[in-house]
């Protein structure tokens, strides 16, 4: 499907492209809430239930890399048609069979496919944003992420009490399929992300790797925040080399941590108080109220907080508390207390990662540190809910939530210990730092 010779403005191909992913992040949300449910149900432990949440990283820790070279080397619209589509057939597997076996398959295809939409989807917006603006653009985008979290935990609960789990999986698919279509709708407005990244106003990569850092200062071999300046296809060690991978790598790592925990364990635990599927839903959708409500205010907050990198920091402090202390509590009013500091902190900490990624590698190379970008987050997610859920079964909830907590206040010390490189390193030239 070609692009129309005329092309629609950026602000147009950015706001479409974002209701695309928010009405696959609803389908998505719904299975995340749906699929512990269900293996519960279906009688399986902890353990197995960690494992099933786990399964759909398994080929994006493999892929994520090499998906997102492909992407760098052009065709990110046909790959995020399929990504999509790959999404809207897991859904609609487990609604004709509402099994284990089909449970572990549609979650495989769930997360190669998740993977290929969100490496394309993050591509367009990189490419489609004016000079100066990746913080607004990438609050744009991610707030119609957060919605989708908000309506579709709600949506599956309810649909599970009223109809059962075929219903509730046929839902998860229709939106999954309307997410198509409006994918091909930006494919006819949107002239592809390659080729405005090759445009004559991008820089040579020679000269986006060379960039000179703030203030004159020359970068030295072994400074990370330095890039490679040789015309060499930018690869992992280049990518770890880059200060603002690094810090998004680490950041972005302990947030999806905790979104795999609380996605596999939060309605088990629900569950376990005495929940209607009604209320777990409402109570998992908390999260994206918050996270809906602040994420348009991000580039506000980062420049209070004195930058994105700082705003991450104190991002993972607020998640240490709304998920460490999850096993900790029984009423409703203090679940939805904790459900909102956790989607206030994954609202600015999932996008604010991204924007170290695009402040701090040059256009070219984007698709591969944000697969790298990816391919750890995913590794996070298919340790995590693994481990958490073997110590769940052994030794309970508060334990197995407060070792979250624990590593998840390491990683902040972590963050806010590489905060000082961030800020000294050096930007691309095709990448303005300002977002004011």
């Amino acid at each position: 499907m070609a692009a129309s010779s005329r092309t629609a403005a950026p602000r147009t191909v950015l706001w479409v492209l974002s209701a695309a992913m928010g009405l696959t992040t609803i389908g998505q949300s719904m299975l995340a809430t749906a699929v512990p449910l269900l293996a519960v149900a279906l009688g399986l432990a902890p353990a197995w239930v960690g494992i099933l949440v786990a399964l759909p990283n398994v080929l994006p820790v493999a892929l994520g890399m090499r998906a997102g070279g492909r992407i760098d080397r052009g065709g990110a619209g046909r790959w995020l048609a399929g990504g999509v589509a790959g999404m809207a057939t897991a859904p609609l597997l487990l609604a004709l069979a509402p099994q284990a076996a089909a449970l572990a398959l549609a979650q495989v295809l769930l997360g190669a496919s998740q993977m290929v939409a969100a490496l394309a989807s993050q591509a367009y917006v990189a490419d489609a944003t004016p000079r100066g603006g990746l913080e607004r653009a990438y609050a744009t985008y991610a707030t119609f992420l957060s919605a989708g979290r908000l309506v579709g935990p709600v949506t599956v609960g309810i649909a599970i009490d009223a109809a059962g789990f075929r219903v509730a999986f046929a839902a998860a698919g229709a939106a999954m399929v309307a997410a198509w279509f409006v994918v091909a709708h930006l494919r006819r407005i949107a002239a592809p992300p390659a080729a405005r990244a090759k445009s004559d106003d991008a820089p040579p990569r020679g000269e986006a790797h060379g960039a000179e850092p703030p203030d004159g200062a020359t970068p030295g071999p072994d400074d990370p925040g330095s890039a490679p300046s040789t015309d060499r296809p930018f690869g992992v060690r280049d990518a770890w080399r880059n200060v603002g991978v690094q810090l998004a790598v680490l950041a972005s790592s302990a947030v999806f941590v905790a979104i795999s925990v609380r996605q596999a364990f939060l309605p088990v635990v629900l569950d376990d108080v005495g929940f209607r599927a009604s209320e777990i839903g409402l109570l998992v959708s908390m999260g994206g109220v918050a996270s809906v409500t602040l994420r348009p205010l991000m580039p506000v907050v980062s420049r209070l907080l004195g930058g994105p990198a700082r705003t991450l920091a104190v991002s993972l402090g607020l998640l240490t508390v709304g998920v460490g202390a999850l096993g900790l509590v029984s009423s409703f009013g203090a679940f939805t207390v904790l459900a909102l500091l956790a989607g206030a902190a994954t609202g600015f900490g999932n996008p604010l990662s991204i924007v170290t990624v695009a402040q701090h590698v040059s256009s070219d190379d984007r698709g591969t540190a944000l697969g790298l970008r990816m391919a750890s987050n995913r590794a996070a997610q298919l340790v995590a809910p693994i481990v958490v859920g073997g110590l769940i079964g052994t030794a309970g909830f508060a334990v197995g939530f407060g070792a979250v907590g624990v590593l998840l206040a390491v990683a902040t010390a972590a963050v806010v210990a590489r905060v000082p490189a961030y800020e000294r390193a050096a930007t691309p030239p095709d990448v303005v730092r300002s977002e004011s």
